[in-house]
């Protein structure tokens, strides 16, 4: 990686003229100074440079900010999401399909995983909330795990009301 890429920055802008946290986000000091002509880039960038502080007046602060480029994801095997783009994969928006296919499909250092990732207690309320398919299997080593009720679990509750016909 060039050492360029890693020395990326932003512009982040605080706005004073409202009560609330009202912040604009540039991807370069030029680009805030092109939006808004009565700010000068060079006395700007000058006072970020130099002082390497925020520069400040009644009507904004302006600060340089590192990008941040390193995604948060849980140290699971590739193996277990071989249907998606393991890279691409939003683990905060599909937390139920991870919790699923771990519990699923994970061994115990798996479920570790991906209770370190995402706590237990939201794990324990996805259970209970939102996971609505676990083989039998699976859902008798989830109670033990996690001393729960198999009633509490929704997709226990589920598969009782969708029972087959018995023939």
């Amino acid at each position: 990686m060039m050492l360029k890429e890693l020395n990326k920055r932003v512009i982040v802008v605080h706005w004073k003229r409202f009560a609330s946290t009202d912040i604009d986000v540039f991807s370069s000091l030029k680009g805030f100074c092109d939006s808004y002509p009565t700010y000068n880039y060079h006395t700007l960038n000058n006072y970020l440079s130099k002082k390497k502080v925020p520069f400040e007046n009644d009507e904004i602060k302006i600060e340089r900010h590192p990008l941040i480029q390193k995604v948060r994801r849980p140290d699971l095997p590739k193996v277990l999401f071989w249907d998606f783009d393991f890279e691409k994969l939003d683990w905060s928006r599909s937390y139920k399909t991870v919790i699923e296919r771990v519990l699923d499909k994970g061994n115990t250092m798996d479920w570790e995983e991906m209770i370190r990732f995402y706590g237990r207690e939201n794990v324990i309320r996805a259970l209970k909330e939102d996971i609505t398919y676990l083989s039998d299997m699976t859902m008798e080593a989830v109670c033990k795990y996690f001393q729960l009720e198999k009633e509490k679990l929704r997709c226990y509750t589920k598969k009782q009301l969708h029972q087959g016909h018995w023939i």
